[in-house]
């Protein structure tokens, strides 16, 4: 039998019924000694699973929600859905702890409500965790190899009034990046948010020169990207692009949009995880690219006046780092 993905993250089994209330009296003891005052929730933040997610990448998921949380105080909830014939019955989980840092000031206190239900009822899915949520607070909904069909269902009831929905190209379908949403400006990916150091190192370097200097003589632009890295890949062709071609009316700009390319192919470069590079119609070049055993990185570019070999630090954003620039930026 396969492991349920609810059975592999932390709480107490309770019947749905009693989640709310059991979750009310808990923090209803001495005011004296309770760590009520910690426990403010500032937003309500979904983590929606897929049927195909392993029980392992499910807790490493959820884990890194609790460490979002211990900054960003969040009512969570994690829908599990399950292969198992339920009928309507659906099956749930509490998980609460507090966290103190170097200081009693410090405290944290998290909880997390948990929900197994039959993929089908999306319907009663909807209606459950409109239950779940703490009014009045901004809902944020993170989409976790749930099927494109199932999560243009929710549309309609699931995901109206959320505030942002994240999602991960680099372990979705490329279907995902497809998806029609009704509001695009309010879906952010987690690829993009891992990009933060890149765009910084990048962007710093080729802010030097002046944009006309950069696109004078621009061919190709080739993007390389281990199996790992496929939506930070194609994240990164579209920041370059923007960067490049944010005005449509100047004659510039309308040149490059018909004179060169933006290639995305699969790294072949030994111990390479993502590299950028640029060719020009002359002898001027510039080349980025990031090694797979860390942050190192290397910069070699020659724009016009002198060659440049840069060495450069990209020290990864933290999981819970990446998902807050993906909630919040």
């Amino acid at each position: 039998m396969m492991s349920e993905l609810i059975d592999e993250l932390p709480g107490l089994e309770l019947p749905v019924r009693e989640v709310t209330e059991r979750l009310a009296s808990m923090w209803e003891t001495d005011p004296s000694s309770s760590p009520s005052e910690f426990r403010a929730s500032q937003m309500n933040v979904v983590l929606h699973f897929g049927l195909d997610v392993k029980p392992e990448q499910a807790r490493e998921r959820f884990d890194t929600l609790i460490r979002f949380a211990q900054r960003y105080p969040s009512r969570i909830i994690v829908l599990c859905p399950t292969r198992e014939d339920m009928g309507d019955y659906m099956t749930a989980k509490l998980f609460s702890q507090c966290y103190i840092g170097e200081s009693h000031r410090e405290m944290c206190c998290c909880e997390a409500l948990m929900l197994r239900y039959k993929s089908e009822d999306f319907g009663y899915l909807s209606n459950q965790v409109s239950v779940w949520l703490e009014g009045d607070l901004p809902t944020y909904h993170w989409f976790s190899e749930v099927p494109v069909h199932r999560v243009e269902s929710y549309f309609g009831n699931l995901l109206l009034g959320v505030r942002r929905i994240v999602y991960d190209s680099s372990i979705e379908p490329d279907a995902f990046n497809q998806i029609k949403w009704p509001q695009p400006d309010r879906v952010q990916d987690l690829a993009f948010a891992r990009l933060l150091p890149v765009r910084q190192s990048v962007g710093q370097f080729l802010s030097g020169y002046k944009i006309e200097d950069l696109c004078r003589g621009l061919q190709r632009v080739a993007i390389k990207h281990c199996p790992s890295m496929k939506g930070e890949a194609v994240r990164l062709m579209e920041w370059v692009k923007a960067c490049l071609c944010d005005c449509e009316q100047c004659e510039l700009c309308t040149a490059l949009h018909s004179q060169f390319s933006i290639e995305l192919c699969g790294s072949q470069d030994e111990g390479c995880a993502l590299s950028l590079e640029w060719f020009y119609s002359d002898d001027r070049y510039f080349k980025w690219r990031k090694l797979d055993d860390g942050a190192r990185g290397e910069m070699d570019a020659f724009l016009g006046k002198t060659r440049e070999q840069i060495p450069t630090n990209v020290k990864a954003l933290a999981s819970e780092q990446a998902l807050a620039e993906a909630l919040f930026f």
